[in-house]
């Protein structure tokens, strides 16, 4: 059977290949239309001023497979940042971060947050509330761009940036919970790196790694491995890539991306079913004006993605909230696809509709190449299941003086 499903694998492999070299030379991918990048307008401020910025977005899965649920998304952010700046390369930031779910009466987050930013020519320095609107550049499996439509975009830590000719790198870690004497909870912190070495014009090589920890040693810790708080566990993500771009005669874009990831877990707890793995991500993406194209194949042997997007998972990660005759429906509480691949594709199309404001909108679809579970019986095998998304966003961003 192994056997059967490498050739099979080849196979699709092969034939995504000479798809891809057949269309033609490439360009940097784009993950999603909900990313924005950091801006250092700020930095041209005097002394003192007020950056805002907002997003509204409606996000809608329909999934009907095993591993994820379909659900809908809809809701704003605002967050207005008050800016001292005390020299040319540094400024204090303080600010209020307001989260709402549209549908609601009330506001789901108010977090107010504090950081400090210096910069110096190739280098980047940040202690605080991390900028991470562009997921830190991290490809889906790693990284889901749903983290950016909830209050989770808001990163606390230390993040350190460098940008020369042939390298950009990033380091941050991301401290997502904080503990206290006594506890019931164990701390939690995220350390990521992402750096891309230019090789030439038209290739680059970008490496990435996710590493979290959850522990502590001042908190309750119980000999059982079902609390929470039991223990310390860690668990990696890296991937290693290839990326070819290339600007052709009408100025389109053009890149293809290969990605090797590798998963790992150092835990004494039982908190992912597979211990190791490993995947391969394939996309090749095309831009022309406003509309952007991405097409992609992805295989996965017993990987578990951290914070990636939950398609790309290998275990399901669906609620159990079904009752039959009042008995809870346990279908997908220790589900597997250890063996998982799909094919997907996504269609941007950004749009400026005023200074500072753009509109955004996404199609995604994901076409499993997989058997599901045996244990689900055939007429619940998910194989050939088409699932699709579609988004739209309006983002706002502009810096104000005082």
């Amino acid at each position: 059977m192994n056997g059967i499903y490498f050739m099979k694998t080849q196979n699709h492999i092969g034939l995504l290949l000479s798809l891809f070299f057949s269309i033609a030379p490439l360009a940097q991918a784009q993950n999603s239309v909900f990313y924005a990048s950091e801006s250092d307008n700020s930095f041209l401020l005097p002394d003192f001023g007020l950056e805002v910025s907002q997003l509204s977005f409606i996000k809608n899965n329909e999934y009907f497979n095993d591993i994820s649920d379909g659900l809908t998304l809809l809701g704003a952010q605002v967050h207005p940042e008050f800016i001292y700046k005390p020299s040319e390369r540094t400024q204090f930031r303080s600010g209020l971060f307001l989260f709402k779910h549209f549908g609601e009466e009330t506001i789901d987050k108010a977090l107010p947050t504090f950081s400090f930013k210096y910069v110096n020519d190739k280098h980047r320095f940040t202690i605080g509330n991390l900028y991470a609107r562009d997921n830190h550049r991290l490809i889906e499996p790693l990284m889901g761009s749903e983290k950016i439509l909830g209050s989770e975009v808001l990163e606390t830590g230390i993040a350190y940036q460098y940008a020369s000719q042939k390298v950009e790198s990033e380091f941050w870690l991301d401290w997502e919970n904080y503990i206290r004497k006594q506890d019931d909870k164990r701390e939690v912190f995220t350390f990521g790196s992402v750096s891309r070495v230019t090789i030439s014009d038209h290739l680059s090589l970008p490496i990435q790694f996710l590493l979290q920890h959850k522990g502590g040693q001042i908190n309750k810790r119980y000999n059982s491995d079902t609390q929470s708080s039991a223990g310390s566990s860690h668990a990696f993500n890296a991937s290693l890539g290839l990326e070819y771009k290339h600007l052709n005669a009408l100025n389109n874009e053009f890149v293809l991306s290969y990605y090797f990831l590798h998963h790992q877990t150092a835990s004494n707890l039982l908190e992912y079913p597979f211990e190791k793995g490993e995947a391969h991500y394939l996309t090749l993406n095309y831009k022309v004006k406003d509309v952007n194209f991405l097409l992609g194949y992805y295989q996965a042997d017993q990987f578990v993605t951290l914070k990636g997007n939950e398609m790309f998972q290998t275990y399901s990660l669906k609620t159990n909230v079904n009752y039959w005759n009042g008995v809870l429906d346990q279908t997908y509480s220790e589900l597997t696809e250890p063996h998982r691949e799909l094919m997907f594709a996504k269609l941007f199309f950004e749009k400026i509709l005023a200074p500072k404001v753009k509109l955004g909108l996404q199609l995604e679809g994901f076409l499993q190449l997989n058997d599901s579970d045996p244990s689900l019986g055939a007429e619940k095998n998910k194989k050939h299941q088409l699932d699709h998304s579609f988004g739209i966003y309006v983002i706002f961003n502009d810096v104000f003086k005082f």
